[in-house]
């Protein structure tokens, strides 16, 4: 006798193949539904935890099923950045980027307002198992940082914002363009924090009085130091020594100090940037002053601020 096995259909009489596959349309039909409610969860919510938990839901959500198939899909990756215009909006901020939909392929571009055409940016997927994708650039390719719902994390790339920024971009834009796109990456950056306490590394964009900006070099050279003192000089600045570095007084409230050790006492170079309303950051420097970009450009090699070495 014939024994008849739900999840083998072979095994079924023909009713019960309708009812199997009826059941299997149902169930497609359901993840549609759920599917529909994230979205709408994560196009109209005002509450930054329904934001952040639709927003990972989708990042991961599998639409198909065997017997319903949705023809028109955006890629995991675009619900970050949905997620990443929401957020800035409901931090006031929402009107200083766009979207844009892709028809032919599904697909979501962001820009920046500030940077006009130049930049058209997307996230995609890192392959790193856990979520995690990187803001970047369709144009230059640049990746200008990673983000990862599931591990709370932001990560700023300052390769990449040196050579968008600081090379790309600076001869194109007004400095004040400039700084607001980057403004507007510290921002979210802010809003991870507040909102969802993510763990952020702004990294060169960092305004603190105590973030060490390492260099890539663990052992600088005294002639790349030696160069900035004459390029300081020609300028009208004098680059003093102290006992584990130099410093460079760029105004009566703004300082830059080059050091051999970081915070901790380890040895590693890098520099600080000091000013009283902690607004200044080593970018911000770099854009205002031409001589100390010039000097860092041409030691690129040697003075790159280090990254996240995990995931960029």
């Amino acid at each position: 006798m014939l024994m008849i096995n739900e999840k083998d259909p072979s095994t079924l009489s023909t009713s019960g193949r309708l009812l199997s596959y009826n059941n299997a349309v149902k169930e497609g039909l359901k993840t549609g539904q759920h599917f529909t409610e994230l979205m709408d969860q994560l196009i109209n919510t005002k509450v930054p935890k329904e934001l952040v938990d639709a927003a990972q839901a989708l990042s991961v959500f599998v639409l198909d099923s065997d017997y319903v198939t949705f023809p028109h899909q955006y890629n995991n990756a675009d619900y970050y950045l949905i997620f990443m215009s929401r957020l800035l909006e409901l931090h006031d901020q929402g009107e200083e980027i766009t979207l844009e939909s892709h028809e032919d392929n599904q697909h979501l571009t962001q820009q920046i307002a500030a940077l006009g055409d130049l930049g058209v940016f997307a996230f995609v997927a890192a392959n790193d198992s856990t979520g995690g994708v990187y803001y970047r650039d369709q144009v230059t390719g640049e990746t200008l940082f990673y983000l990862n719902l599931k591990r709370r994390m932001m990560r700023v790339n300052s390769s990449a914002i040196t050579k968008l920024f600081i090379e790309t971009y600076a001869d194109k834009l007004e400095k004040d363009h400039l700084l607001s796109a980057t403004d507007l990456l510290i921002a979210f950056g802010q809003a991870l924090k507040t909102d969802f306490g993510f763990d952020v590394d702004f990294n060169l964009l960092d305004t603190n009085n105590n973030e060490f900006y390492a260099f890539q070099t663990s052992n600088l050279s005294g002639e790349i130091v030696d160069k900035l003192f004459v390029a300081a000089a020609e300028e009208s600045y004098m680059l003093k020594h102290d006992k584990d570095g130099a410093v460079l007084e760029l105004a009566s409230d703004l300082k830059l100090k080059i050091a051999s050790h970081n915070a901790t006492g380890g040895a590693a170079w890098g520099l600080y940037i000091s000013d009283e309303d902690q607004k200044v950051s080593w970018f911000k420097v770099l854009l205002e002053f031409p001589f100390l970009r010039k000097w860092y450009l041409e030691n690129i090699d040697d003075l790159q601020i280090r990254s996240d070495n995990l995931v960029f």
